[in-house]
């Protein structure tokens, strides 16, 4: 089936750690301590490595939720493999993959996943331009997403 010119395309973002947070609420007292306004709608106690499908989550007053889905070691290998230009680092035990459409939904991704990377020391991959973001560099790059996408929907908007 062809792809429609007006259809959007889905991207994918990932995040490698070997120290895992636990629950969205763990999450979300993260991104707030880092100052991001950004609410994940998740219930507080619901377990990250329980999580697959839609992760709702709202960022300005706009939506701008996720797929979000959490692999296991072969989904880390696979991902090794097929990523030749991600470096050293790990040993790896989680990998949260993200999918998603949507101008503000890259802000979501971007600061909830390098928000991830940082608390837990591993690293954020923006899988369209093959950026890899470590921990000690990924909260700038969340605020420089951020900075972006609020021009970017500041220019739709005009």
């Amino acid at each position: 089936m062809e792809r429609s010119k007006d259809q959007p395309m889905s991207l994918s973002a990932f995040v490698l750690t070997a120290r895992p947070l636990e629950t969205i609420g763990q999450w979300q007292a993260a991104i707030d301590a880092l100052g991001f306004k950004l609410t994940l709608e998740g219930e507080p106690h619901e377990r990250i490595d329980a999580l697959f499908g839609h992760l709702p989550a709202i960022w300005e007053g706009r939506e701008a939720g996720f797929e979000c889905m959490p692999g296991d070691e072969v989904a880390i290998e696979e991902f090794i493999e097929d990523s030749e230009e991600l470096g050293s680092g790990g040993p790896w035990t989680q990998i949260l993959e993200f999918s998603y459409v949507g101008t503000a939904n890259i802000a979501g991704v971007a600061i909830a996943g390098a928000v991830y990377a940082h608390v837990t020391g591993g690293f954020f991959w923006e899988g369209e331009a093959g950026e890899r973001v470590d921990a000690a560099e990924a909260v700038a790059y969340a605020r420089r997403i951020e900075a972006d996408i609020r021009t970017a929907l500041a220019s739709e908007s005009a």
